[in-house]
């Protein structure tokens, strides 16, 4: 019998065999380093998202004044920016308050600024909306003749996990 048959024969029976064990150690592989890529991306991205929540408005008015822009500003949406009963704003990706934003006194008028945020399937979902109030905002601002500025950046921890994926940012203090 010739060698290279019998060479072949064993090379087919080697790949019956074990193609279904190349075949989960490959596919392992490929998960983990998706896996690894999804989470260096992710951490690119949240660099971006906690300057974007740090990002305040400064209303140059008083704190009336200002709460009246802020209510204007959030009541043309206000599914996505309800009011609050202790006089802040939420914002919404699913519950009223995944987001809370508060009105504080600055030395040029009122700041405008993230308090908290929570995140939703391992990343903090509400940066747009956020993005949306602050032009939202100055465009009420300005219609009013009130200027408004960007104020002083604030920074975030991440707090304890809600659940096993999700934890809620509040202000470094």
């Amino acid at each position: 019998m010739d060698p290279t048959i019998i060479l072949l024969g064993i090379l087919v029976l080697v790949l019956i065999i074990g193609g279904p064990f190349i075949k989960r150690w490959a596919n392992r592989k490929a998960a983990a380093a998706g896996e690894n890529a999804g989470r260096k991306f992710a951490a690119k991205q949240l660099v971006n998202v906690l300057v974007e929540f740090g990002t305040t408005v400064v209303i140059h008015a008083p704190e009336d004044a200002a709460r009246e822009i802020v209510a204007e500003a959030a009541g043309k949406k206000p599914k996505d920016f309800p009011g609050r009963a202790d006089g802040g704003f939420g914002i919404r990706f699913v519950e009223p308050d995944d987001t809370i934003v508060r009105l504080v006194p600055d030395p040029a008028g009122t700041r405008v600024q993230v308090e908290t945020f929570r995140e939703y399937m391992g990343f903090p979902q509400t940066v747009s909306f956020w993005q949306d109030l602050r032009t939202r905002i100055s465009t009420a601002a300005a219609a009013r003749g009130v200027t408004v500025s960007e104020g002083q950046h604030l920074e975030y921890l991440r707090g304890h996990l809600l659940d096993p994926k999700n934890a809620r940012w509040a202000l470094d203090a």
